[in-house]
């Protein structure tokens, strides 16, 4: 299944949120992610803003985006890219964020969610992109939280291959 049709069949706004590429990020986070080659990140939705004004997610802590993306070898997976600053103070954050859009994906988006388990065996499918400097001690106790979660550490860029 292809990352258009999965967002297509999650209905209601996040169909709406679909954009081809990457045009769903906001310009200074799209610059945050690099593929070798672009045609392998087939579209993309800004998920927090779709449902931002949803009272039932409204005051949730909604993930940043999703992005449909074409490995060199295998299928098209989804992978998850949360814009945040990456302090030890905001580990917390990060991670009620992570579980909110892993419930909502389990609940609500049950082929973006076949997708996002489908990108486990190429690579990371949640990414933490660091909005600014990373200040987080990586043999700290939110580092293992991080790792637990199955969070990738936070990065200034997202490479994709």
């Amino acid at each position: 299944m292809s990352f258009r049709l999965a967002v297509r069949n999650a209905g209601g706004r996040v169909h709406a949120a679909y954009r081809a590429g990457k045009q769903a990020l906001a310009a200074p986070h799209a610059l945050q992610v690099e593929c070798a080659d672009t045609n392998r990140i087939s579209g993309s939705i800004d998920l927090d803003a779709a449902l931002a004004s949803l009272p039932i997610h409204a005051q949730s802590p909604r993930w940043d985006y999703g992005l449909g993306y074409r490995p060199p070898t295998g299928k098209e997976v989804a992978v998850w890219v949360e814009v945040h600053s990456a302090s030890t103070g905001e580990v917390g954050a990060v991670l009620r964020k992570l579980a909110w859009l892993k419930s909502f994906l389990k609940s609500e988006c049950h082929d973006l969610w076949q997708l996002t388990t489908a990108a486990c065996d190429h690579r990371e499918p949640y990414v933490w992109v660091a909005s600014g400097a990373v200040h987080i001690n990586k043999n700290s106790r939110q580092a293992r939280q991080m790792s637990a979660a199955g969070i990738s550490w936070p990065k200034s860029r997202l490479r994709l291959p």
